[in-house]
């Protein structure tokens, strides 16, 4: 809440006179007929001779004229609005009017909890029956035994559990309430009592079910122990299949939620949201995590989401009810905030005013030639002003004169104004304490608000999901192409075969959702608008400021020139990423949710700076994209310097400089050599090249990772065409069978490749029957057809 700060105005009213400019005149015709200067005007100076002096004289007669009518203009203005607050009384009754229905359902506001506990055991999911629960038959002799899922296998660490959160990291120190709520979600009839001893008794049997982990956890959750709960629920995590593992992560975001971890309890139920976007409790859970996170439009969002799939779930529509009815109170708090803090800054700058048009008038009168003058008005307008101090039964007078009494007045309408604005602040701060008791909305304090939300961001500045390709190791598969002999000579004798467009270019763009990034929250969630919901026009498409400074190793001046210049198709092949933001909306507004995305900095600048890149090039205009690819490659983590560096690649590929092309797929290559868009590129250049081998083995490289990463069978046709090239140029060089290849070119041995002024290059040699790839450093060079030396 915004603190009004109302400090101790005190008024130094100094016994001085209000002089009329209109009604002097300083020069005057005596009956003799001589000019001279009368002695009661105000410019009647002790120097008459100083000019300067005179007009400096003047200049303050105006000043004092104008501070009058400013301070008169002002207070016009303040006694209009002192009236308005004067009309608002009793602040509880004037906020019951304003909102009938919030302020009628007070005791909903006050106890609904957004800490409120959800969870599934999965038992109404399709393929999970009954009987897969075992929680029959348990024998009933002897203690009641609890589950240790520590005790059931061990997991120190585990890509699939955000082990680098630090609520993850540091789990053992983690404490929650007891989430008694839970226990109707579990199984009809359970009694708790009971329940500890039949999950122990069901993990006995089988140690790795993840239906009696995740059934373990929601135990602890409801006992009120984080880390057991914890430990279970990672378990379960690990041992879920795909299909079910986002209900083991929606207990686990709930732990954590519990926990006052709300900001890491989101990137969970996100990744909840990814396995299973038609859950409907995922998303009530992360509404509530968005609502304590103070995030009322991205929750509402989620409450949306949960009633779309499940209209009749009541705890949804409650919540949304209540962030609405916080939300207009909050409102109306703020405006009338607002309107405090403006009357408090004009009282100030009225104080100011005065305090300024008396340090004028002093300094009038200091300069006066004839002392006595000074008393001349005082005498004129003089009158008594009489008080009772404290609690004497007499009254005190002194003589006053008329500017005192001005001076007076106004210090009384500040005063009071004063008493009222304390009286209204006590009112909004009394419905501010009430409202901040609630369990959703927190004080109106724009600091704490905000520091909430940097830290509701924050979360989603680093990956959220497990990393595609994290750890993948590329082994040799069974498939028919690490065949030697594939394929065989009857199909490269197919003149079909041998593909004319092989060298073309083919669209690739490197997703940020493969390096953890979930994308589509920046685009939906994030910026408090639903993915069935459109965005509101008009919509201006994710135009990228430039940086003044980028590297231009990477995206050069003859990139850039040719990118500018000639018309560029559309990529549409690419159009599929954009779509899997936001499903059957169109590419303009997709345009618009980017943009609104990196207005409010939802997102990591980069990913978002790559966002706008492929709207860029889906459209056609490839220079628009680079601008923005200038951007992520200034910001992006070198971890993740591939994905912008494989668009800028392709780009260069779209306009034919090869060359340039390479040398930026070559660096992402470096920085990860599994990601198959990233293989197929590269492979694809070289073939562009001439460098076959270089080409086969890094098609391969793509078909060992995702044999379909390009879609249509592409990269094995691709594969297959180049591997026919190959033999059928092995067979027009069968002369020279020591004959080597080196980026596209062929030399006598390989001792030449260390004899000449030389450049980078990559290729691959391979063995004739195309076994044993060993990445070489190629290089190419310019022989004239006579060059028989060293």
């Amino acid at each position: 809440m915004i603190r009004i700060q109302i400090c101790k105005i005190i008024f130094i009213f100094l016994e001085a006179i209000i002089i009329q400019v209109s009604s002097t005149t300083h020069w005057v015709v005596t009956e003799n007929g001589r000019i001279q200067a009368q002695r009661a005007s105000v410019f009647y100076t002790e120097k008459p001779h100083d000019l300067p002096g005179f007009l400096e004289q003047e200049k303050r007669m105006n000043d004092v004229k104008l501070l009058y009518q400013k301070i008169m203009a002002r207070k016009v203005g303040l006694d209009s609005q002192m009236a308005v607050l004067n009309s608002i009384g009793d602040l509880e009754s004037w906020l019951q009017s304003s909102n009938p229905e919030c302020i009628s359902n007070k005791k909903l506001l006050d106890e609904f909890d957004f800490y409120a506990s959800v969870a599934t055991d999965g038992g109404y999911r399709k393929g999970i029956s009954k009987k897969d629960y075992l929680l029959d038959g348990i024998p009933n002799e002897g203690k009641l035994k609890i589950p240790d899922c520590k005790k059931t296998f061990p997991l120190e660490f585990s890509i699939h559990t955000f082990e680098h959160l630090s609520a993850m990291k540091n789990r053992k120190n983690l404490t929650q309430h007891e989430e008694k709520d839970l226990i109707k979600y579990l199984p009809p009839g359970t009694d708790l009592n009971k329940f500890g001893h039949q999950i122990y008794y069901g993990l006995s049997r089988n140690n790795t079910s993840w239906i009696h982990l995740n059934l373990a956890a929601i135990y602890w959750r409801v006992r009120g122990n984080a880390y057991e709960a914890l430990e279970c629920s990672r378990r379960a995590i690990v041992t879920s299949p795909h299909e079910y593992r986002d209900i083991p992560l929606l207990t686990t975001g709930g732990i954590l939620h519990a926990s006052k971890h709300s900001a890491e309890a989101a990137i969970i139920l996100h990744a909840a949201i990814e396995h299973a976007p038609d859950q409907s409790h995922q998303h009530l859970a992360l509404g509530h995590v968005y609502a304590i996170l103070g995030f009322y439009s991205q929750s509402i969002a989620c409450y949306d989401n949960s009633l779309r799939l499940t209209p009749s779930m009541e705890q949804a529509k409650l919540a949304k009810f209540v962030i609405h009815c916080c939300q207009s109170l909050e409102d109306s708090l703020t405006a009338l905030h607002k309107r405090l803090d403006d009357i408090v800054s004009e009282l100030n700058a009225q104080q100011s005013d005065y305090a300024e048009m008396l340090k004028l008038e002093q300094k009038i009168l200091c300069e006066l030639g004839d002392k006595m003058s000074r008393l001349g008005p005082v005498i004129i307008n003089q009158g008594q002003m009489c008080i009772q101090q404290q609690d004497q039964p007499s009254l005190s007078c002194k003589i006053i004169n008329d500017n005192q009494i001005f001076a007076r007045n106004l210090e009384l309408d500040i005063g009071i104004s004063l008493k009222q604005l304390k009286n209204v602040e006590s009112q909004v701060e009394k419905i501010n304490d009430l409202m901040t008791n609630s369990k959703v909305l927190y004080p109106l304090d724009e600091e704490t608000n905000d520091e909430k939300k940097i830290e509701g961001y924050s979360v989603f500045m680093e990956p959220i999901i497990p990393q595609k390709y994290h750890n993948y190791e590329i082994k040799k598969s069974k498939e028919l192409f690490e065949n030697k002999n594939w394929p065989d000579s009857s199909e490269c004798n197919k003149k079909s075969l041998l593909l004319d467009d092989s060298k073309e270019y083919v669209e690739i763009y490197l997703p940020p959702e493969n390096k953890g990034y979930a994308t589509r929250v920046f685009v939906n969630e994030l910026i408090g608008i639903d993915p069935d919901k459109e965005h509101t026009l008009p919509w201006y498409p994710p135009v990228c400021q430039p940086p003044d400074t980028y590297n231009e190793k990477f995206i050069s001046q003859a990139l850039l020139k040719a990118t500018s210049t000639g018309n560029h198709l559309p990529e549409r092949n690419l159009a599929s990423h954009l779509k899997y933001l936001v499903k059957n909306a169109e590419l303009a507004e997709i345009g618009q949710r980017i943009l609104t995305a990196t207005k409010t900095k939802v997102g990591p600048p980069w990913v978002l700076a790559m966002l706008s890149s492929l709207h860029w090039r889906v459209v056609g205009k490839p220079r628009n994209a680079l601008d923005c690819l200038k951007l992520a490659l200034n910001t992006v983590p070198n971890r993740f310097k591939d994905v912008p560096l494989v668009s800028i690649g392709a780009i260069g590929h779209k306009v034919g400089l090869i060359d340039d092309a390479i040398k930026a797929v070559k660096e992402a290559i470096r920085i990860n050599p599994i990601e198959p868009m990233t293989n197929y590129l590269y492979g694809a250049l070289l073939n562009a090249k001439g460098n076959l081998t270089g080409a086969i083995h890094h098609i391969k490289q793509t078909l060992r990772v995702e044999p379909d990463a390009v879609g249509s069978g592409r990269a094995l046709m691709l594969l297959r065409s180049i591997i026919c090239q190959k033999r059928i140029n092995s067979k027009r060089a069968e002369k020279n069978i020591d004959n080597i290849e080196s980026c596209g070119l062929s030399y006598s041995s390989s001792e030449i490749i260390a004899k000449h002024e030389l450049q980078d290059g990559d290729t691959v040699l391979c063995l004739g029957d195309g076994s044993d790839c060993k990445p070489l450093q190629c290089f190419s060079m310019k022989m004239n057809s006579d060059d028989t030396s060293d």
